[in-house]
């Protein structure tokens, strides 16, 4: 068992949560499970005796689906509960990391906070009926947990990619949220070592859904080139992404009316590629 160190928090706190479990629902995909029987969802709140009182010599748990936590700093959770149970039941969180570790959180009541590594995977609340006494007036339930990143990136980035085009090469990426970014700077290398600046795109600044940016670089280069993204938030501190490689074919290739590649001694209506971009020729 953990000690829990707990705080009693503003109810205006929870606006920073990132994952929210009303608990209006359980068993459907993507929800938590229930033990079933006298439990379930009671006016949004997770309850352990729906109706009259839970039953002794039971272990009820109420488990989460599977989070995955990986890009996360830490794990912050946020509740609100309402606990009366007899000497010798518990009424525990669960989390897992490898293993289950739970904190007591038997007889306690009101607004909660704990942080949980970003190896966690799983929650649960669990009530182990095993104690002794009278069952009338006993129950635990929990009226809302919310899940948020105290210190958040400040950019998550989908994708960066880049296309060769007629005018240049055109790159392309995405953010899935933005937290505190200021503006995404573009470089250039020709040998993936040395760096050149080409130009600093303004960010979001804060944002929580999809975000699409391009910048096309108009100097036309052949063979190999890359291209490196390095985002700054509004605090300076910085953040580079994995370089992307484009390669533009600076070769002529001749083809027939037929679609076939031929050679320069080719006699006939020829049409010539350069950079993906035809142009009819008749070589006599």
């Amino acid at each position: 068992m953990k000690s829990l160190v707990i705080s009693l928090l503003l109810y205006c706190f929870i606006g920073y949560g990132q994952i929210s479990e009303p608990f209006d629902s359980f068993d459907n995909t993507g929800e938590w499970t229930s033990p079933g029987g006298n439990t379930g969802s009671h006016a949004g709140d997770l309850c352990f005796n729906i109706t009259g009182n839970y039953l002794a010599g039971e272990f009820y748990v109420f488990q989460s689906p599977i989070y995955d936590f990986s890009t996360w700093s830490s794990v912050e959770l946020l509740w609100s509960q309402e606990s009366v149970v007899r000497n010798g039941d518990v009424f525990g969180l669960y989390f897992y990391d490898n293993g289950w570790f739970f904190y007591d959180i038997s007889n306690l009541n009101g607004f909660y906070s704990v942080t949980l590594p970003n190896t966690t995977i799983a929650l649960a609340f669990v009530l182990n009926t095993s104690g002794t006494g009278n069952l009338n007036g006993k129950y635990s339930h929990v009226n809302f947990l919310d899940i948020y990143d105290p210190t958040p990136l400040p950019v998550e980035l989908l994708d960066f990619s880049g296309d060769v085009v007629d005018n240049g090469q055109l790159l392309k990426w995405s953010t899935a949220s933005e937290s505190q970014s200021d503006y995404f700077s573009v470089y250039r290398s020709d040998n993936g070592q040395n760096w050149d600046l080409l130009n600093e795109i303004p960010a979001a600044g804060f944002s929580n859904s999809v975000i699409n940016y391009e910048y096309l670089d108009q100097t036309i280069r052949n063979n190999y080139v890359y291209y490196k993204l390095k985002q700054t938030d509004i605090d300076g501190v910085e953040e580079s992404f994995v370089p992307i490689a484009l390669y533009r074919d600076n070769k002529v290739k001749s083809y027939n009316i037929l679609g076939q590649k031929v050679n320069q001694s080719y006699k006939g209506l020829v049409i010539d590629v350069l950079y993906g971009k035809p142009k009819k020729r008749i070589k006599y």
